[in-house]
């Protein structure tokens, strides 16, 4: 019988081994099944997996993915991720002016529900204590101190800052328009609103600043700081960038991380012009911790407590003003927009 020659049977072998290798490496194997997840694409539509889950962040789950590109889309970090379990810690760094206030009723009675005892539902009430340079070390122990015994509440007007993910974080906040927000700020810096001692509280704080009987339009047209400082006009998404010294030496910089703010640690910013859906979707986000927020902020207790809030005194701005400062806020109404967009997506998806 014909016999290979050894030195063919060693190159047969050899040659199976190359193209094995090459098929192997060119060719991988699709797995059978994939990760449910969510994606984005450049223009911020949501794109489904196959299945069209969400990736829901519980206890057993990371909380804290980092953004990864994969051909073109972008995972979703937090924004918009449902959430399961009460072993979190709501961290709401509240906008001033921005419906905090009821809000904050609504996450004490929230805090009430959940049976968290005062001393881990800690809500800051001081408005114009919004310090926010300087306060982000003692912002961040005592979240850790809340945190001990979950689930736990953090409130107060302070820009973002981080804790450990270990935590599990609930960053969540509102805005509304720029040009209603530098409104309502000056005028309840001039008049206070309809609280007990409003008035003689503003007019200490604010008396040196502010001219007591300049409209608002008068204080855009002459150019006075009060109404027209930078830190004022870019004040929305500093609040989102942080207290890194690039936040308020280049804007461009921290409107892009204000934005990344948002995509990678809130839960959720919602709209003070649409109040009502922003809790709708904070309970269907998380509803262990929000369940039930939406019937409290409808209740007429709820309303009679909210009216005391409201400025004592606004005067609507010309169409000359606005269009001012439309052109001053330009950077703050891309990030606006940008949050406007993200709500409207998330709105669909759940059918608000």
């Amino acid at each position: 019988m014909y016999r290979v020659p050894r030195r063919v049977t060693l190159l047969m072998i050899s040659v199976l081994i190359a193209a094995t290798i090459f098929f192997t490496t060119t060719y991988r194997l699709k797995p059978e099944s994939t990760p449910e997840i969510d994606v984005k694409n450049t223009n911020g539509e949501i794109k489904r997996s196959k299945k069209g889950s969400r990736l829901i962040l519980g206890n057993s789950t990371e909380s804290s993915q980092k953004l990864t590109e994969q051909h073109g889309t972008t995972l979703y970090k937090k924004y918009g991720v449902p959430i399961t379990g009460l072993n979190h810690t709501i961290i709401y760094n509240k906008m001033p002016k921005c419906g905090s206030r009821t809000m904050d009723t609504l996450l004490r009675w929230t805090c009430s529900k959940l049976d968290i005892k005062p001393r881990r539902c800690k809500i800051v009430y001081d408005f114009e204590r919004i310090d926010l340079k300087g306060k982000e070390e003692s912002a961040i122990k005592r979240v850790q101190q809340l945190a001990a015994h979950p689930p736990a509440l953090f409130s107060d007007h302070i820009f973002y800052f981080p804790v450990e993910k270990s935590i599990h974080p609930v960053y969540i906040n509102m805005i509304r328009d720029p040009i209603e927000y530098l409104v309502s700020s000056y005028y309840y810096r001039q008049h206070g609103d309809k609280t007990p001692g409003s008035v003689d509280r503003v007019k200490k704080k604010f008396g040196l600043e502010m001219k007591m009987n300049e409209t608002f339009d008068q204080c855009v047209l002459k150019e006075h700081e009060a109404c027209v400082k930078e830190e004022y006009l870019s004040r929305i998404f500093h609040f989102f960038c942080g207290t890194h010294p690039k936040c308020s030496t280049d804007l461009k910089w921290s409107l892009n991380e204000a934005k990344r703010r948002v995509e990678e640690e809130y839960l959720i910013v919602g709209l003070l012009e649409d109040y009502e859906s922003t809790l709708k979707l904070m309970e269907k986000l998380a509803p262990s911790l929000f369940k039930g927020i939406v019937t409290d902020y409808k209740a007429d207790i709820r309303k009679k407590e909210s009216e005391k809030y409201q400025t004592n005194f606004k005067k609507p701005i010309s169409a000359e003003v606005r269009a001012i400062l439309r052109e001053k806020l330009d950077l703050t109404y891309q990030f606006y927009d940008f949050v406007k967009t993200k709500l409207e997506l998330l709105k669909k998806e759940y059918d608000i």
